[in-house]
C-alpha cells in the first residue's frame, strides 16, 4: 500500500515538474535568468520545493560577457543551429536542482522520510534529464519557537560536498553556494522586486537592511545609486555580498558601504542619517549568538519600519517586505508618522512568474511626503 501511494506521488510529482519546466525554460530564456523556482508544494501530499540553477560556463565572469553568452545561446536555439546541440549538452552538466522539503503532512520515520526523499530526487532525476549527483536535497523544518529555516541560514552545512558557480538574472550575476547553508545566496522571489528598486535608485543613497549577500545593494547600484550601504550582521554574508559587487564591476569602497552590525543597534546609531531609498527585508526570526537582540518580526516590525521611515529624505522611499503570513501590518500602528506617508501593498506586483505561491512574500512600499 505504502508502495503504491509512493508511486502515485511519483507520477503527480513528475508530471507536474514537467509541466512547469516546459512552460518555464522558454520564460527564463525570454527573461535571461538562469535560477528559477520549478516547484512550489503544489500537491499538498508532496511539500517540496524545487529551485533549477544553471551555472555560466566558467569562462564568463562579467555581466557584459554573460549577456553576450545567453544571447548567443538563444540565438543557437531559436535557429536551430547545430551548435546549439553541443551549447545544450554542456549546460546539463552545469545545471543543479536544489530540493527543499518542508514538514510533511503526516508523520513520517527519519529511514522512511530519507528513501522518499531519495525517491523523488530520482524521480526528478529522470524527468528533467538531470545528473542524479547534482540534486541537492536539503529540508528546511521549524526550528524550536516555531522558527523556519531561514533562521539557520548562518550555520555551515558540512555534510555535501561544496557545489558553487555563477548565475545570470536580469543583467547581473551573483555567486551561488547550493551546498553549504540552508539558502544559496539569492532569494529568488524578490527578482521583481530587485528590478523595482533598480529603476527607483539613480542619484540615491540607498540603504540595504539585513543585505544577506547583497543582491539589492548589486541591483541599487546598476541603477546608479549615489551610495550603497549593506548592512549584516554576518561577515561571511556581508564578504559574499563585496564578491557580488565586484563581480558586476563596483569596487569601489568609498561609494559602496559595507557595515557589520546588528540592524536594531545600527538604526538606533544611526536615526539621524537620512537616506532616499531603505530596503528591509528582515528574517522571520533571528536569535544569533552574534547579537544579543532576538528579532520577531511578527512583533517587532513596527519598530523597525518607524525607525526606518524617520531615516527617509524627502519623498525617500522604504521598501519592506516580509515572508511571515502570520504578520499583520496595520498602518496605526506606525502613528503619528504614517500621516505623513504613502503606504501601499504591492506585493501582486512583486510576486514572479516561477512563484506559484501568492503568498511567498508580501512587500509594502512606504513613500514620504515630507
Amino acid at each position: 500500500m505504502a508502495l503504491d501511494k509512493q508511486s502515485n506521488q511519483i507520477t503527480l510529482f513528475t508530471n507536474r515538474l514537467l509541466k512547469r519546466y516546459k512552460l518555464l525554460k522558454k520564460w527564463a530564456r525570454h527573461n535571461k535568468v538562469t535560477c528559477y523556482r520549478l516547484y512550489d508544494k503544489d500537491i499538498p501530499e508532496i511539500p517540496l520545493a524545487c529551485d533549477l540553477y544553471t551555472f555560466l560556463p566558467k569562462e564568463v565572469s562579467t555581466p557584459a560577457s554573460a549577456t553576450l553568452f545567453i544571447d548567443n545561446l538563444n540565438t543557437a536555439i531559436s535557429n536551430n543551429y547545430k551548435e546549439a546541440e553541443n551549447l545544450l549538452k554542456q549546460e546539463k552538466d552545469r545545471t543543479y536542482l536544489h530540493l527543499y522539503l518542508y514538514e510533511r503532512p503526516y508523520y513520517k520515520e527519519e529511514n522512511e522520510e530519507k528513501e522518499w526523499l531519495c525517491a523523488m530526487a530520482k524521480a526528478a532525476s529522470n524527468v528533467l534529464d538531470i545528473k542524479e549527483e547534482n540534486i541537492i536535497i536539503k529540508t528546511r523544518k521549524k526550528q524550536k519557537g516555531n522558527q523556519e529555516g531561514r533562521t539557520t541560514q548562518y550555520e555551515k552545512n558540512n555534510s555535501l560536498n561544496k557545489t558553487e558557480g555563477i548565475v545570470y538574472e536580469q543583467g547581473a550575476i551573483f555567486k551561488i553556494n547550493l551546498s553549504d547553508y540552508i539558502d544559496t545566496g539569492l532569494f529568488l522571489d524578490h527578482r521583481v522586486l530587485r528590478n523595482i528598486v533598480r529603476f527607483n535608485c539613480k542619484d540615491k543613497r540607498v540603504l540595504n537592511l539585513f543585505s544577506y549577500t547583497g543582491s539589492f545593494s548589486v541591483y541599487a547600484a546598476q541603477g546608479e545609486a549615489k551610495t550603497v550601504e549593506s548592512v549584516d550582521m554576518s561577515n561571511t554574508y556581508l564578504e559574499w555580498a563585496k564578491i557580488n559587487m565586484s563581480l558586476n564591476g563596483f569596487t569601489d569602497n568609498n561609494r559602496y558601504i559595507y557595515t557589520r552590525s546588528d540592524v536594531l543597534h545600527f538604526l538606533k546609531e544611526k536615526i539621524t542619517t537620512k537616506y532616499d531609498v531603505i530596503i528591509l527585508d528582515p528574517p522571520t526570526f533571528s536569535n544569533s549568538k552574534n547579537t544579543d537582540t532576538a528579532l520577531d518580526i511578527n512583533k517587532d516590525w513596527p519598530n523597525l519600519v518607524s525607525s526606518c521611515m524617520n531615516m527617509l529624505s524627502s519623498s525617500g522611499i522604504l521598501y519592506f517586505s516580509t515572508n511571515s503570513k502570520k504578520l499583520k501590518f496595520d498602518a496605526s500602528l506606525l502613528e503619528p508618522l504614517a500621516a505623513s506617508f504613502d503606504i501601499k501593498d504591492i506585493s501582486a506586483r512583486t510576486i514572479p512568474e516561477d512563484y506559484r505561491n501568492s503568498k511567498i512574500h508580501r512587500v509594502w512600499q512606504i513613500v514620504s511626503k515630507r
